[in-house]
């Protein structure tokens, strides 16, 4: 039996599949002693030893094309128990071939291409019944997109438009190119004689008209499909000309918009969008849509260009301040940052983003009160209890302490304000009020805890504070005698200390 090559390279080479279309498949090839190469076997079939001797873009490509192999397929697809029976029975469904499994199969292409264009990965094509490939079979790959521009002609009788196309600044002739064939058709990736091109943010459909004629003409009275189907959807990522055809470009001013997310999975985070008006955006779409384009009530058709500076600087803001970028959206504490929490950060940052972003809950674009959080407190030494006054202070709200309890013993961190705005609760006050919280006694003036918990009102208001209250009060016994359980040390001293007080 003859032993299989493992000093081969992974090619990608172009197959048409009968009843699937075209496929991408990678080859296992061996250089010859005249410079062609050989196709020895598809990658699928290749060794573990020639597997641990691929790059990983190799085994990358490997692992992609396996999604669109016929059994793969047949597994997601059908119940068929054969390949034959399930291609057979693919083969009396064309509509079936062209709404499922293609776009399925174009979606794993599209993989496969960027996969090819970003290592450098040989393509090429494959003649019927020959296993030798030359260097005039291998496709130039472009790496960079194609640019398009779409000019516009309308007047009373006809609705007319042009598309020239540019690769690094120099125009190109899609008719010039043959033969035309197509990768993938949203977005476009098409083979131009044997140079691959690809064209973002375009359906193949609205390319390939232009491979054989200059210009598209239709009668004036479908300028209004033409518009919204047309017009609208190519001015949003492409440049645009038009003549006889108003669009206003109007001004709108950026607004970055920071959400706060808690998740058990992802922790605490913020995202980041741009809302202009009444869209928003994530950044990482900034470069692509290079307008915002859209028809009135009226008819007019306007637009407006992101403000990329402002977007970028918002990024900058963020990342200088402690945060790290962990997603196109998302942001979480930097390792280095001082805080320990992302509530902390927001804390440390008021002024920062009060006057930079607009910052808001997740749930319902809620906005949040960035006022400073000031406690004001007071205590009430009774008999056989403290009646602790804790008042929080945001602005010009005054809000009684006990009306946290739930979010605290809850650990909920958002609480909504009754002007409608919310907070996010400091992180101090769930380990330094818990305790008085579950303790203590909710009641009109405050919340009432009874001596024996005086550990509880302590870490509230700390030592000093509480011994402003009660200057006979000596914590340390107090807290030796809860600790140690002589009820009678601690009867003695609070007999004592009322004794003082009076």
């Amino acid at each position: 039996m003859k032993e299989r090559p493992t000093n081969g390279q992974v090619i990608i080479v172009f197959t048409e599949h009968p009843i699937l279309g075209i496929l991408l498949i990678p080859y296992i090839a061996e250089r010859l002693d005249d410079g062609t190469l050989q196709l020895v076997e598809q990658a699928f079939h290749a060794s573990p030893e020639a597997m641990s001797k691929m790059s990983e873009a190799e085994r990358q490509a490997i692992h992609i094309a396996s999604y669109y192999t016929e059994k793969h397929l047949m597994s997601v697809y059908s119940r068929e128990k054969t390949v034959s029976r399930f291609l057979h029975k693919l083969s009396e469904d064309p509509e079936r071939i062209k709404n499922d499994i293609r776009p399925s199969i174009e979606k794993k292409l599209l993989e496969m291409l960027a996969l090819i264009r970003d290592n450098g990965l040989p393509f090429y094509q494959k003649q019927a019944g020959s296993k030798i490939l030359y260097a005039h079979h291998a496709y130039h790959i472009n790496p960079h997109n194609v640019e398009i521009l779409v000019t516009f002609h309308v007047d009373n009788k006809t609705f007319r438009y042009q598309l020239q196309c540019y690769y690094e600044g120099q125009p190109f002739s899609l008719s010039e190119l043959k033969p035309v064939v197509v990768l993938t058709s949203a977005p476009a990736t098409l083979l131009l004689g044997m140079e691959l091109y690809f064209f973002p943010h375009i359906e193949s459909a609205r390319i390939l008209p232009f491979t054989k004629k200059r210009s598209i003409s239709v009668d004036a009275s479908q300028i209004e499909k033409y518009i919204d189907n047309i017009v609208i959807p190519i001015a949003r990522y492409h440049e645009i000309e038009t003549h006889g055809l108003s669009m206003t470009e109007e001004k709108c001013p950026c607004e970055a918009i920071l959400s706060f997310e808690d998740s058990t999975y992802n922790g605490q985070a913020l995202q980041l969008g741009f809302r202009y008006g009444d869209q928003t955006f994530t950044p990482d779409s900034a470069l692509e849509m290079k307008k915002i384009v859209y028809r009135k009530t009226s008819g007019g058709i306007f637009f407006f260009r992101r403000n990329i500076t402002a977007e970028e600087q918002a990024v900058q803001l963020l990342t200088d301040a402690g945060l790290q970028q962990f997603n196109d959206t998302h942001f979480s504490l930097s390792p280095e940052a001082p805080e320990k929490t992302i509530i902390e950060w927001i804390n440390s940052h008021r002024e920062m983003l009060q006057r930079s972003f607009h910052l808001t809950s997740n749930m319902g674009n809620t906005p949040y009160c960035l006022d400073e959080i000031r406690i004001e407190q007071s205590c009430d030494d009774e008999v056989d209890w403290f009646e602790l006054h804790i008042t929080v202070v945001i602005g010009n709200l005054r809000i009684p302490f006990s009306r946290f309890r739930k979010h605290i013993l809850e650990e909920k961190r958002e609480y909504l304000l009754p002007d409608g705005r919310m907070i996010l609760l400091p992180e101090e006050w769930f380990s330094k009020y818990a305790n008085l919280l579950e303790m203590g006694i909710q009641t009109e003036k405050g919340i009432r805890l009874k001596h024996t918990f005086v550990g509880a009102a302590q870490t509230a208001l700390g030592e000093e504070e509480l011994k402003k209250f009660k200057p006979s009060l000596e914590v340390d016994d107090i807290e030796e005698a809860v600790y140690q359980e002589d009820l009678s040390d601690m009867t003695d001293i609070l007999r004592e200390m009322l004794s003082q007080a009076k």
